[in-house]
């Protein structure tokens, strides 16, 4: 949701599985590492996301996540370009964890070969453990997502720690980057965070997770 006019600007794709004992991301990938799989799960997770959103005609940007063993292969570029062939009026934002970035050639590469494909790239979890700072200075991606751990609590946060949080977000907003708010569950955190600076927010205050299925492209401004 965009702070400026409260519009609904996208979704993310969540996987979830109906089978018992791989419900979760992270039950999946437990089993598809086993398998040397998890790239293949991965990609399919993205391309059935797409699809679904699409015939839901939702409108808006797909957020899109990759696991960390993808950004060493070359068939995460190959599985990109397929979107994009697939989808070529969808906008696209591939999730990249802070914790899989090895390197800033890495990023710089991955943000470069995103723009030839009019795909944009965010940094996601940012703050959660080491945040890679000369890497978000010499590749910036185009969004940049706070980790939940840095919102929960910010309307009750000190000032220091709020003002801390306030110069993280003009920084990443200096180098033309967009800072995202996620994990906002109350409308105190969603005004502290419009006060310290975001420009986009993410969280159970606008709207929780749900089946694919259970959507009739809801009111604007209703869902994150």
């Amino acid at each position: 949701v965009r702070f400026g006019d409260g519009q609904r600007i996208g979704y993310e794709i969540l996987a979830r599985s109906r089978l018992s004992g791989l419900e979760s991301p992270t039950q999946m990938f437990h089993i598809a590492e086993e398998l040397g799989m998890e790239q293949e799960l991965s990609s399919l997770m993205r391309r059935e996301g797409l699809r679904t959103g699409k015939a839901l005609g939702l409108g808006g940007k797909f957020y899109v996540n990759t696991h960390p063993t993808e950004l060493r292969s070359p068939a995460l570029l190959d599985s990109l370009k397929e979107l994009r062939e697939q989808h070529p009026e969808l906008g696209i934002v591939l999730e990249v964890h802070e914790a899989a970035v090895t390197s800033v050639d890495v990023l710089g590469d991955l943000r470069s070969r995103c723009d030839g494909l009019g795909i944009e790239l965010a940094y996601d979890d940012f703050g959660a453990g080491q945040s890679r700072l000369v890497e978000l200075a010499e590749a910036p991606p185009h969004v940049i997502k706070f980790d939940m751990h840095m919102i929960r609590g910010i309307a009750r946060f000190p000032l220091e720690r709020r003002q801390m949080i306030k110069s993280l977000v003009e920084m990443v907003r200096s180098l033309d980057v967009v800072p995202l708010a996620e994990g906002i569950e109350t409308a105190d955190e969603a005004t502290a965070c419009q006060e310290v600076g975001f420009e986009l927010a993410q969280g159970y205050y606008f709207g929780r997770p749900s089946p694919a299925r259970a959507w009739d492209a809801p009111p604007l401004g209703d869902t994150a």
